[in-house]
């Protein structure tokens, strides 16, 4: 029970979770039909609502099953990349549909400068959530062509396009990239990481890195944003299309395996962000160094 020890003070909601795991969960089912948003891709909110969600549902001493309503083209729903947390197949045969669209407790800004909550939600991720087995196959065969081959791998994570564009309120101020930069330099030359790992949507943020880092920079198959972001008349970049078969899923999938090749690095920098988050609980504590710029929230 060393986990139930180190996190109790955080309350029913994870004492429940954790003798659920160890003990076996419960049998009743609670159906998770919705959350905040309707998710037009995979993205970090939707993981972090889901995780919020199935903490609610044991804390009512549930099995959760997630099988989101959909309500749009594209629409994505938790099978599209993941197993089930207890591998639950009953979602027709759900006891009780959940009340809610966001858990008691859920991730916040601050999660990542808060040690006990960022354990937390490590744990709820290692507990409950893993890859299908389709995803599982793609992010392996990235993390080995990418990743594998190198040594001392500092991941590098920085946002732009409708983030930079629109500053939401109440959302962490983003760093300006020269500061990342500066601040990946100072990282490499202290700890001797060999190369970067970049996380970005940004081509333009890829080429200033390249341009710092010469040879140095790694990065998974992607698609870059801004070209047709900036183009076009988009708010949102979910607005953004490819033109390929199953963009939207692709999208999500090169996304996903971008934040997990990102939780496998040695160290990680970047402005706090989802992305960034996400990170965090797939790599569970386990990071040499962390530095996210605390820069405040957008007024």
């Amino acid at each position: 029970m060393k986990f139930l020890r180190t996190i109790i003070y955080k309350g029913n909601s994870v004492t429940k979770l954790i003798v659920s795991t160890q003990i076996g969960e419960p049998k009743r089912i609670m159906l998770i039909d919705h959350g905040i948003y309707e998710y037009g891709y995979f993205n970090a909110c939707f993981l972090e609502n889901m995780m919020s969600l199935m903490v609610y549902s044991l804390n009512r001493g549930y099995t959760p099953h997630i099988n989101l309503k959909n309500r749009g083209e594209g629409w994505t729903n938790w099978d599209t990349f993941f197993e089930q947390p207890f591998n639950t197949t009953k979602a027709g045969h759900a006891d009780i549909v959940c009340d809610r669209d966001t858990g008691v407790v859920s991730p916040k800004f601050d999660t990542p400068y808060r040690k006990g909550d960022l354990r937390m939600w490590c744990l709820v991720y290692d507990k409950l959530v893993r890859l299908n087995m389709q995803t599982k196959a793609y992010v392996e065969a990235e993390y080995n062509t990418v990743l594998a081959p190198h040594e001392r791998v500092l991941g590098v994570i920085c946002r732009g396009t409708d983030y930079i564009k629109l500053k939401p309120q109440g959302h962490p101020v983003q760093p300006n990239i020269h500061d990342v930069v500066k601040k990946a330099k100072e990282m490499t030359n202290r700890y001797g990481y060999q190369y970067i790992y970049l996380a970005t949507e940004e081509r333009s943020i890829h080429e200033t890195f390249e341009e710092a880092f010469p040879g140095k920079v790694l990065v998974n198959k992607r698609q870059y944003y801004d070209d047709i972001f900036n183009a076009g008349n988009h708010t949102y970049i979910y607005q953004v299309n490819f033109d390929r078969k199953d963009d939207i899923y692709l999208k999500g999938l090169e996304y996903l395996s971008s934040l997990q090749l990102l939780s496998r690095c040695d160290a990680l920098l970047g402005g706090n962000c989802g992305g960034a988050c996400a990170a965090l609980y797939m790599n569970n504590m386990k990071y040499e160094h962390v530095e996210l710029f605390n820069l405040g929230l957008y007024p």
